[in-house]
């Protein structure tokens, strides 16, 4: 089975101070096949370049690349709309719910490190802790 990886999935990979980057690499690189799309690109440089992380613009952009150059990787083109979203109780579930339907839209599972987002009803068929 493919995933798309959320972004704490794509942080753990990338950045070695993460506490599970040497079980994230593993899985990686083992996986036959992984996903990525522009908001989880775009998730990864903007949590990369934030306090928690402090990487520079360029570091970030080198340290997804050199994940997105995987042999294993494929880009997904995003069409989700917002109605297709189920209906939510808070507005920090927005993201999550469209990654959620974004996977599935493409027949593949989310990869999260997110515990209480696998248990939620509307994920739990998609998104999974691979690790």
């Amino acid at each position: 089975m493919s995933h798309l990886l959320d972004v704490n999935l794509l942080l753990a990979c990338a950045w070695s101070g993460h506490a599970d980057h040497a079980r994230a690499n593993r899985w990686l690189n083992s996986t036959a096949a992984f996903a990525t799309a522009p908001i989880t690109q775009m998730g990864f440089l903007r949590v990369s370049m934030s306090a928690a992380y402090g990487a520079s613009f360029a570091d970030a952009r080198t340290a997804l690349t050199a994940i997105l150059q995987l042999r294993s990787h494929r880009f997904l083109t995003d069409a989700t709309q917002a109605d297709s979203l189920p209906a939510l109780s808070t507005s920090k579930d927005v993201i999550d719910a469209h990654l959620v339907r974004l996977a599935a839209s493409h027949g593949l599972k989310l990869a999260t490190l997110d515990g209480n987002l696998c248990k939620k009803p509307w994920a739990a068929s998609t998104a999974e802790n691979p690790l």
